[in-house]
């Protein structure tokens, strides 16, 4: 096993998060259209402004972290080969802010889904119910990309620590 694996295994896991956004975006770009060519109304068009957006920034996103997530294996793997202590001292700090935000990502994850809940039964206006259906579907898209973003997290600081300890 290479000694890096842990780092690998991260950010190949963070470029096949982009890859899996960018068909994702497609797909909300194409059922947009879908929804703008065969249906009409303001139903309609409370999800396709929403499904636009998201199509963009997953389909534009999604490329930006797949190509970012190649670079940081290539850097990090320079920079340990250059200095390991060098890479702990670069990383842990960074992955520490990283490891502080999962419960706040996962309580605004919560927060837009209870609150697209409330939208969609208390609120009976039709642009505001399918706005609500888009919020719902991607926010608990995203809380499952993060929470295993999270667990990979967990087993790259894990690497961090067992690569200090051994310095």
């Amino acid at each position: 096993m290479e000694p890096l694996e842990f780092l690998i295994e991260y950010f190949r896991g963070e470029r096949l998060t982009g890859l899996v956004l960018v068909p994702l975006g497609l797909l909300a770009l194409g059922f947009s259209l879908y929804l703008w060519r065969a249906h009409a109304g303001a139903f309609m068009w409370g999800m396709v402004a929403p499904l636009v957006l998201v199509g963009l920034g997953f389909s534009l996103g999604g490329v930006g972290l797949a190509i970012k997530s190649t670079r940081d294996i290539d850097r990090l793997r320079a920079l340990y080969q250059e200095s390991p202590t060098q890479l702990v001292e670069v990383e842990r700090p960074r992955m520490a802010r990283v490891n502080a935000n999962w419960p706040r990502l996962k309580r605004t994850w919560a927060v837009i889904i209870i609150a697209s809940l409330g939208l969609l039964f208390f609120v009976e206006v039709a642009w505001v119910e399918g706005a609500a259906l888009v919020l719902l579907l991607v926010a608990g898209g995203l809380m499952t990309l993060d929470t295993l973003a999270e667990r990979r997290a967990e087993v790259y600081t894990a690497g961090l620590e067992q690569l200090a300890s051994s310095r």
